[in-house]
């Protein structure tokens, strides 16, 4: 369960849940984007957001009434963490993560340092690190498709792509695709648990399922620090 509802209704929805389909308790129930309503442009948090200690604490009575098992955040920074934590341990948290999306890597060390669960998300960057992207395939997407006005996949494209050519050196030494590679480089990271990997048919799945058991080396991580350098992709640490 993941919910951005006022703290009333994400209990009711809780509730109402559980009873309809028949089981004792949610896994992992999660808050995201701050509960946030009419953000601000900058992305910051409207005088409508709810205060996070409020919604984090309905997570931690849902929690203590046996209806989730465990509670997490989905982006969150490290001083809204803390916050939370002073309220109610955190079990999880779900921050974006890659190897051009690095930004996280202080709240993936808080988790760390606070026995908190690392579930990452685009770990392949919306397909930019597959090693099937291409400025032929950029060109090709629809005109409403909203890659085609994000920095990834424009103005920073070339660099990217080189990105995942360094991707695909990787895996053929190993014998595997760029995209296992990618997903591997975000599992390589201390404190990372797992990555939350989306397909739109089978055959991409077959891509990438190999990741969980692959093993970067140090050259192979070495080799990927030296191309984000040397093209100036993402921000944040370029080796775990």
């Amino acid at each position: 369960m993941n919910t951005t509802n006022t703290n009333d209704t994400t209990m009711t929805i809780a509730d109402m849940s559980v009873s309809r389909l028949g089981f004792g308790a949610w896994v992992i129930g999660g808050a995201g984007w701050r509960f946030t309503w009419g953000a601000t442009d900058d992305g910051g948090p409207s005088l409508n957001a709810t205060p996070l200690e409020e919604y984090w604490q309905v997570m931690a009575d849902l929690k203590r009434e046996g209806k989730i098992r465990a509670i997490g955040l989905s982006n969150h920074d490290t001083a809204q963490l803390e916050i939370a934590e002073s309220v109610a341990h955190v079990d999880a948290i779900q921050p974006p993560f890659s190897a051009i999306s690095r930004s996280a890597a202080p709240e993936i060390a808080w988790a760390r340092a606070n026995g908190t669960a690392v579930i990452v998300y685009s770990p392949m960057q919306s397909g930019l690190l597959t090693g099937t992207f291409s400025q032929e395939r950029m060109a090709s997407l629809p005109e409403d498709d909203w890659r085609r006005g994000h920095p990834d996949f424009t103005t920073n494209l070339d660099a990217n792509l080189a990105v995942a050519d360094t991707l695909k050196t990787v895996a053929k030494r190993h014998g595997v695709t760029a995209a296992s590679v990618a997903i591997a480089w975000t599992l390589a990271w201390p404190g990372v648990t797992g990555a939350i990997v989306g397909a739109r048919m089978p055959a991409q799945v077959d891509g990438w399922a190999d990741a969980d058991s692959l093993r970067l080396t140090s050259e192979d991580l070495a080799d990927i620090a030296a191309s984000l350098i040397r093209t100036g992709a993402g921000e944040g640490p370029v080796e775990p």
